[in-house]
């Protein structure tokens, strides 16, 4: 699993052929993650891998480790020493 794209509240992360993004955001000092897509369309092949390979746990504690992660090292988002997490420009 790898970053690929990264943006202010989002981040591209490629298991071999899945690529979903994760969305990242600070609330009450606090950081959040969810998977971007929660629709899925019942004819689409790809959105069924998709939503099966989101459907697992160790994907989402994985992905989100990396996407919060790369957003810290890229100074998007900062963990204060006291463990509150802030926008790099707050």
């Amino acid at each position: 699993m790898k970053v690929v794209k990264l943006e202010p509240q989002a981040v591209l992360i490629q298991d071999q052929d899945i690529e979903a993004w994760v969305d990242v955001w600070i609330e009450e000092e606090d950081v959040q993650c969810d998977w971007n897509q929660y629709i899925f369309s019942d004819d689409d092949p790809n959105d069924q891998a998709l939503k099966e390979w989101q459907e697992n746990t160790d994907n989402f504690i994985m992905a989100t480790d990396l996407a919060i992660e790369a957003l810290e090292k890229a100074g998007i988002i900062r963990q204060a020493e006291n463990g509150k997490w802030y926008n790099a420009e707050d």
